[in-house]
């Protein structure tokens, strides 16, 4: 035996030397989906397991089992495969295989040398939360919430009984020494003791008054521990069924126990955050270990009996010393639910909720931690960053808001006077309100940012408040609710302009398009649906999810829409709605969604404990068909070039796109369908440039539209999904063209120092001025714009300019500032700060 076990630790440490001296800096990428780039987090941890030479430590989590060198705690191996959280691992005796049981009502066994996956045993219909090999290695036990006990041959993957006598779950199993008894723990707060060679019960043992969350044998195989969601630990006579000891230290759910090799110690993991090491024979406590900050979810000790490992919801697995109770060394890096994930509007920071009551700051370059944010005492969930990247809002269930400096992790402003659980955060455009959403209480509560008080309380929800954003302009704000309905809010007056009511279930995400023009709701329903924010009726509906949809956000270019569910998060093309790609990976929910700025990259963060970051930039450059200029990418210069070449004939002239000998209407529109492909859609800015009308592009859509009645041309092109797309971009480009309403917008950046734009929209032509007043009301500079036409001013070359200077050229001082904008008969006044 001892050779065998040798010859396997030198197997094991050749096979699992391999990928830690590819990645062993960079666990980041291991086993990661197709289609993402980095992994943020490794899991939440369900359960541990020592080899038994001890050489290996197993990590049971969310998105997989991850092995660890016991001696170096180095990492050594990712084990993938199942699609959702693992719940539970055990090693056979000799060490040669790990068998692991899954949300996804699975149980593999892996070969440990090779991380190959043996058998994969699927007869259970809910999930499998616990697995142990029998001391000879031939039978594997599994409880699951099924209610049943199965035992399984090792050999051939079949079941050898099923045991249905328990009512609820079953939470734990465990094999005697012996091999001859099986106890497993319930929901119906008994623990069972059968024959493995029958499955016959020989006792039930029924002094818990809550589910029994845990056991363990002795190692003479004459006592029996049992953890329970009463608060106790019980230890029982296994020969006669009765209790010998009743151990009531913990002032929570006793959660997790083990005994030591030689049965004199027993140690238990409780949701009290703690570690208890009682002595089996008097039942009193040795050691109470207290580092963890949050439910301590397995413990187990090495073979030899002096190191004792906890895992526990804080993200940490600690390895103690048994006989002194200090700490030798921690494993971080593991989280909880990921509520909440967000970029920075740079780019360069990603914030995530993780941990329960932690917030963290990744650099997104290097994957590694700026900051982690700790002052709330309760479930961060929701998080959101202000315009200028300077501020971070965090909403929690300790019933505050935190405002934090990015910079620095420190915070600037507590929030108090929420009566439930703040459920959503987001700050207004320009910065200067940040808006609340209230489980409980079902408000939405408006603050105003720099002095941290309340502004308006909106109390028209019937359920907790979900989710919140702001449109582009300020204006208004939208709500989800679990009242299943949407809310549109006047920003100024806090009243409701309209109450969306198709959804069935509950709203879970809400998000503006770009332009302000079109809302997205993500409901419980499993439908997305696209609303007309100015009429407040639906547009589309998206129906291919098959589970809730828990989020959802617009790229900054407002031509992808993402959606999050079950394990999926998927990509849509908002011009035509088509399913452009699904993103699969995620163990659990994906609960929170973002795209950086630039569109390239999406964050996805989920209930499975991890962030993963995906690739997703166009996967090729433009065609050189589209690519009319040659420069790459296929942009408003391309659309104008064949606009200027209409009726010219001939071969091999590239604004031909269709290559039908003549340039007309059809190549215009493919190529406006082509848009942003090699690079981001065209921008407001990109429209001036060209100098485009509003009869230039009333004109093309009239007869790109007569194309498809007519059907003139290929037959496969006018009415195809490029044409569409085509047409649908025409329509978004009249759109930028002519506003609804004349508006005066936030200026940016602000604060600033010393100059900043203001940008403004016109819904018709109108002689135009900006005069800009100090907070005692004197004039202190007026820009004269001129006779300007129906527009959207919000670029940095068309938005009206302000350096910071009087009428006399002079800088002024440090101070809030207002700007009204005359236009016509329109005014309308903002406030902005320098500062100096």
């Amino acid at each position: 035996m001892k050779k065998l076990t040798l010859l396997l630790t030198l197997l094991l440490t050749t096979a699992l030397a391999l990928p830690s001296a590819i990645a062993q800096e960079d666990v980041t990428q291991w086993g990661l989906p197709e289609g993402a780039t980095l992994r943020l987090g490794k899991g939440r941890i369900n359960e541990l397991a020592y080899s038994p030479d001890g050489a290996l430590l197993a990590v049971a989590s969310s998105i997989g089992i991850w092995l660890y060198d016991a001696q170096t705690y180095q990492e050594r191996a990712l084990l993938t495969g199942h699609t959702r959280a693992v719940f539970s691992v055990a090693f056979s005796a000799d060490g040669a295989m790990l068998a692991s049981g899954s949300s996804d009502d699975t149980i593999r066994l892996w070969d440990v040398a090779t991380g190959t996956v043996q058998h994969t045993l699927t007869e259970h219909t809910r999930s499998v939360t616990s697995v142990a090999f029998s001391p000879d290695g031939a039978t594997l036990a599994s409880g699951s919430w099924d209610g049943t006990v199965r035992l399984w041959d090792v050999a051939t993957g079949t079941v050898q009984h099923t045991l249905t006598e328990h009512t609820r779950s079953v939470t734990s199993v465990a094999f005697s020494p012996d091999g001859q008894t099986l106890a497993s723990g319930s929901g119906d707060n008994t623990v069972r003791l059968w024959d493995v060679a029958t499955g016959t019960v020989q006792h039930t043992l029924t002094e818990h008054t809550d589910w029994v969350l845990s056991v363990a044998f002795s190692a003479d195989g004459r006592t029996l521990a049992s953890g329970s969601r009463d608060n106790t630990v019980r230890l029982w006579d296994v020969a006669t069924g009765t209790v010998q000891h009743t151990l009531t230290e913990h002032t929570d759910w006793v959660l997790s126990v083990v005994f030591s090799a030689d049965g004199r110690t027993l140690a238990s993991g409780g949701q009290d955050a703690t570690v208890r090491l009682w002595d089996v024979a008097t039942g009193t406590v040795q050691h109470t270990l207290t580092e963890h900050t949050a439910g301590v979810e397995s413990v187990v000790f090495s073979a030899d009996g002096r190191t004792l490992a906890s895992g526990s919801w804080d993200g940490t697995v600690r390895l103690w010393d048994v006989a002194t109770g200090t700490v030798q060394h921690t494993l971080t890096g593991y989280t909880g639910t990921v509520e909440s994930v967000v970029f920075s509007p740079d780019g360069q920071t990603l914030a995530g909720e993780i941990s329960r009551d932690t917030v963290r700051l990744w650099d997104v370059a290097t994957g590694t931690v700026q900051h982690t944010l700790t002052e709330h005492t309760d479930w961060v969930y929701s998080i959101a960053f202000s315009a200028d990247g300077a501020m971070l809002a965090s909403g929690s269930w300790d019933l505050t808001v935190r405002l934090w400096d990015v910079a620095t992790g420190t915070v600037q402003h507590t929030l108090t006077g929420h009566t439930g659980t703040v459920t959503s955060v987001v700050f207004s455009p320009d910065g200067q309100t940040l808006a609340s959403g209230i489980g409980w209480d079902a408000t939405v509560r408006l603050w105003d940012v720099a002095t941290g008080t309340l502004q308006h309380t909106l109390t028209e929800h019937t359920g907790d408040v979900t989710s919140l954003v702001f449109s582009a302009d300020g204006q208004t704000l939208a709500s989800g609710s679990w009242d299943r309905t949407v809310r549109l809010w006047d920003v100024a007056t806090g009243t409701v302009q309209h109450t969306l009511t198709e959804h069935t279930d509950w709203v879970l995400s809400v998000a503006f398009s770009a332009d302000g023009r079109t809302l997205a709701s993500g409901s419980r329903d499993g439908t997305v649906r696209l609303w007309d924010v100015a009429t407040g009726t639906v547009q589309h509906t998206l129906t291919e999810h098959t589970d809730g949809v828990s989020n959802v956000a617009f790229s900054a270019d407002g031509r992808t829409l993402a959606s999050g569910s079950l394990r999926e998060i998927r990509l849509w093309d908002v011009a035509t709605w088509v399913l452009q790609q699904t993103l699969t990976g995620h163990t659990g929910y994906v609960e929170s969604v973002a795209f950086s700025a630039d569109g390239r990259t999406l964050a996805s963060g989920s209930g499975d404990g991890t962030v993963l970051l995906w690739d997703i930039a166009p996967a090729a450059p433009a065609t050189v068909r589209e690519d009319i200029n040659g420069d790459g990418v296929v942009n408003i210069q391309d659309l104008t070039l064949v606009a200027a070449q209409f009726g010219q004939m001939g071969e091999d002239i590239p604004a031909d796109v269709n290559g039908d000998g003549i340039i007309n209407i059809q190549d215009l529109v493919l190529v406006a369908g082509a848009f942003g492909e090699g690079a981001a859609a065209p921008s407001a800015r990109a429209v001036s440039l060209a100098r485009l009308t509003v009869s230039d592009v009333e004109g093309w859509l009239i007869e790109a539209r007569e194309s498809i009645r007519s059907g003139s041309g290929e037959a496969s092109r006018p009415g195809g999904l490029s044409y569409r797309r085509g047409i649908a971009v025409l329509e978004q480009l009249l759109a930028s063209l002519m506003p609804e309403v004349t508006a005066l917008l936030a200026n940016y950046p602000n604060p600033f120092n010393p100059e900043t734009w203001i940008p403004y929209q016109l819904a018709n032509p109108a002689e135009v001025t900006v005069s800009i007043h100090s907070a005692d009301g004197k004039l202190v500079r007026t820009l004269t714009l001129g006779q300007m036409p129906a527009g959207v001013y919000q670029g940095k070359n068309r938005a009206a300019y302000w350096d910071g200077r009087n009428a006399q050229g002079e800088p002024v001082a440090s101070g809030v500032y207002f700007y009204t904008l005359q236009a016509g008969e329109f005014s309308a006044t903002r406030k902005m700060v320098i500062r100096k």
